[in-house]
């Protein structure tokens, strides 16, 4: 028995997407695993896609061209690595000076810092909220999962980065509407165990998807 099987179904009239996880036991990276050959798959509507079924590679719209990225923390520690960067030099570089002032830590954006000639130039270390996204509907249950986990990663990366010193102390800076709901969603997840789960983990097959699921 596979540990995770996608499906199709409709929900309000349109077709969706959806994952049913069948083994309790299952971690992140199986669900990354049957999640990657989505964006190969023809097969399945895709809303930017030409003529909506289409591979993602290439695509002319590519979502990497507005980004709000806030990285998880096991992709944080590996791009850092990849970039062969201390954690503080890599942030630096990388993000905005305006929002790592004001305590966030997003990406540079518009378009994507990572994006060259409109290929990802850290594909194989992206974060989470970049590996999950597809422009197909999915079934609520799916995107909650989803949502949930991408964004606990990246209120592991925001803990983290405070305890290492990585964020300034006294945060002064302005946050837009859109930041402060974030910055208040991250820190919903704070003392949580999935939160605890992602700051122990040295990678995705460490954090189980059971304490996600309903």
């Amino acid at each position: 028995m596979n540990k995770i099987k996608v499906y199709q179904s409709e929900e309000n009239g349109k077709i969706v997407l959806g994952v049913d996880i069948q083994d309790p036991h299952a971690n992140l990276q199986d669900l990354l695993d049957v999640w990657q050959p989505l964006c190969d798959d023809t097969l399945i509507r895709k809303e930017y896609a030409l003529g909506f079924h289409d591979v993602c590679k290439g695509c002319q719209v590519n979502c990497c061209q507005t980004a709000y990225v806030i990285p998880d923390i096991i992709a944080f520690k590996k791009i850092a690595r990849e970039l062969h960067l201390d954690q503080a030099t890599f942030i630096e570089k990388y993000f905005q000076p305006e929002k790592v002032t004001a305590g966030l830590l997003r990406l540079h954006p518009n378009h994507c810092v990572f994006l060259k000639g409109k290929i990802c130039s850290i594909y194989a270390v992206r974060s989470l909220l970049c590996r999950f996204y597809i422009c197909t509907p999915l079934a609520g249950a799916t995107e909650e999962l989803i949502y949930k986990i991408s964004w606990t990663g990246a209120a592991a990366t925001q803990i983290y980065a405070e305890s290492q010193g990585l964020l300034p102390s006294g945060k002064d800076g302005p946050l837009t509407s859109f930041d402060q709901l974030l910055v208040n969603l991250l820190k919903e997840y704070q003392g949580t165990k999935m939160v605890e789960a992602f700051l122990q983990a040295n990678d995705y097959k460490d954090v189980p998807l059971e304490m996600f699921l309903p």
